[in-house]
């Protein structure tokens, strides 16, 4: 539930809880300015009780209905000073400011609640779209944030709590019924518009439509696909190739196949060609020949999303500060950098061979 901001302490049941959190925020505000001062110095400590006197910093009383409780901390301006201070100066402030300012939307909450929670733990865009119909279930619990008494409830309303617990200034846009054929145009163009689209979807078909709306309104689309113990990014930069295919060209024209009579083996197919065969691990090519058998669904790796999210950060950040940041297809490979071998002549040509044999089983 969102929180509600007040600029004065309001009057609450007496069963609220009361949190202070701006006693210890302005005291690390002063150090942020003063970052050559010893804390443990009397010397600083007269400081410290001098800017506290004169500085008088605006507070903020932020209520959290679904958990009763008050906090008192500091203005949302000073709370981002301070929330981002650690980022500096991997992050400048004038890039920090710029990857907040952006607007962007999240479709599917799997990958994409890793996604969301790194944009937002990097002090990322304060509007987020997100959309998801789907409710948590146990098997979720390998990668999705959240937990037992969250069994249940649509996984919009445990990222949306998730983002307010970090972020309560942050302006979400809750899609609780998913993308559809109805809203997906409010979702990418209905105030605020999208400046950068994330496609985490099962669906093939709106995953195309999407595109195509994203290259008339020159939005570029990221898409990270979980591949094992690595990840396949897609950059569609449609806002400075309007013209681009979809896909980076990868399936052709699909416009005219009525993906919704699709089988299951015919959609792990053509999602398998978007994401292209020889990108995938060996244990993922494994698994996909398994589906049905010894395993009901695709496997994903929390581990893995979370370093989707990392990286999709780092996509954001140069796009919204105009830093050259091309179209492509990248790869983010723990394999290639850690096991012992990988690149050897060998086992390049062993893998080549396994994904022939692999792209023979897989064709639409």
């Amino acid at each position: 539930m969102k929180p509600v901001l007040y600029k004065q302490k309001p009057k609450l049941a007496k069963k609220t809880i009361h949190i202070d959190a701006y006693s210890s925020a302005v005291r690390e505000l002063f150090f942020i300015n003063n970052p050559s001062l010893k804390k443990d110095s009397p010397e600083t400590q007269k400081k410290l009780n001098i800017f506290i006197k004169k500085k008088s910093i605006d507070d903020c009383w932020i209520f959290y209905p679904n958990k009763l409780s008050l906090v008192r901390t500091v203005n949302e301006h000073d709370y981002f000073i301070l929330r981002t201070s650690r980022n500096r100066n991997l992050i400048s402030t004038k890039q920090q400011i710029k990857f907040r300012g952006l607007s962007v939307g999240i479709a599917g909450l799997s990958v994409g609640s890793c996604i969301l929670s790194a944009l937002v733990v990097s002090g990322g865009p304060k509007k987020i779209k997100i959309a998801d119909f789907d409710t948590l279930e146990i098997t979720n619990l390998n990668r999705i944030r959240g937990g037992l008494l969250d069994i249940g409830k649509n996984k919009i309303e445990i990222a949306a709590n998730e983002v307010w617990k970090l972020d309560p200034f942050a302006e979400l846009g809750l899609f609780d019924s998913g993308i559809t054929q109805t809203n997906l145009k409010q979702f990418l163009l209905g105030e605020p518009p999208l400046d950068v689209f994330v496609d985490e979807m099962d669906n093939l078909d709106l995953k195309i439509q999407a595109r195509e709306l994203c290259k008339q309104h020159k939005i570029p689309v990221i898409m990270a696909t979980d591949n094992g113990d690595s990840v396949v990014l897609d950059i569609e930069r449609f806002d400075l190739e309007p013209k681009r295919p979809i896909f980076h060209g990868l399936v052709g024209n699909k416009k005219n196949i009525d993906i919704k009579k699709f089988g299951y083996r015919q959609w792990l197919a053509l999602a398998t060609k978007i994401v292209g065969p020889e990108y995938l691990t060996s244990d993922m090519q494994d698994s996909l020949l398994q589906i049905g058998k010894t395993i009901p669904a695709v496997p994903q790796l929390g581990t893995t999303a979370n370093v989707a999210g990392a990286a999709i950060c780092l996509v954001m950040r140069r796009i919204a500060n105009k830093q050259k940041m091309p179209s492509g297809r990248y790869t983010i490979s723990l394999e290639e950098k850690l096991l012992p071998g990988f690149n050897d002549p060998s086992q390049i040509k062993l893998r080549k061979q396994n994904t022939q044999k692999f792209k023979q089983k897989f064709t639409v």
